[in-house]
């Protein structure tokens, strides 16, 4: 809930922020995983924020729904196009989002170093239900510490890997990248997994 607030409290900052940076820049490393989608897939963006990515992948024909629990973050993405679903959930458990369909493509982008360990688990465990048979979840790991107040855990690639694998969930793509912004304290790794059919 801290985290929440924090997003909720600076949105407008943060959404500046999020919006400098074009989608293409940010998730270059797996932009052709998009290419393996059916036409007109349907897509969930975990922690939409302002919307960037959500309507981005709106103007490339996709079905676009955004979950975002920051009240005034969601509030400024639904400004940017009626014509994407906008959900107020969170991980691990997205009790609203699994009311709904399946998906071809989740994007976590810079979320999930807000969960514990056992959160991650749950998180992992909502992926396999959330996604349709061979689609995919791209996961992008934030790796460096905050200094405004955000909580952040320690995360560990090989072993959310090796978690995954349990859920069903094959690894696609691993790559890392410096972080966009030039913070020369923060980096990234991307993950990309195909859900493999029962």
């Amino acid at each position: 809930m801290k985290n929440i607030a924090f997003y909720h409290t600076n949105a407008d900052k943060l959404a500046s922020q999020y919006d400098s940076l074009t989608f293409e820049q940010v998730h270059a490393d797996w932009l052709p995983v998009l290419q393996l989608l059916p036409r007109g897939a349907s897509i969930v963006d975990i922690g939409a924020g302002s919307g960037r990515d959500a309507l981005a992948l709106h103007h490339q024909g996709f079905h676009v729904t955004g979950v975002e629990p920051a009240d005034k973050l969601r509030k400024l993405g639904q400004q940017k196009s009626s014509e994407i679903i906008w959900l107020d959930d969170k991980l691990p458990e997205l009790r609203r989002l699994k009311l709904n369909q399946r998906y071809d493509l989740v994007l976590i982008s810079a979320v999930w170093m807000h969960l514990g360990r056992n959160e991650q688990k749950k998180a992992l465990k909502s992926l396999k239900q959330l996604l349709k048979p061979n689609g995919f979840a791209v996961i992008t790991l934030r790796f460096g510490h905050f200094d405004d107040g955000r909580t952040a855990y320690e995360l560990d690639a090989d072993w959310l890997i090796h978690e995954a694998a349990t859920n069903s969930l094959q690894l696609h793509l691993n790559s890392a990248a410096n972080d966009k912004l030039a913070r020369h304290d923060v980096s990234w790794q991307t993950l990309v997994f195909r859900r493999l059919p029962e």
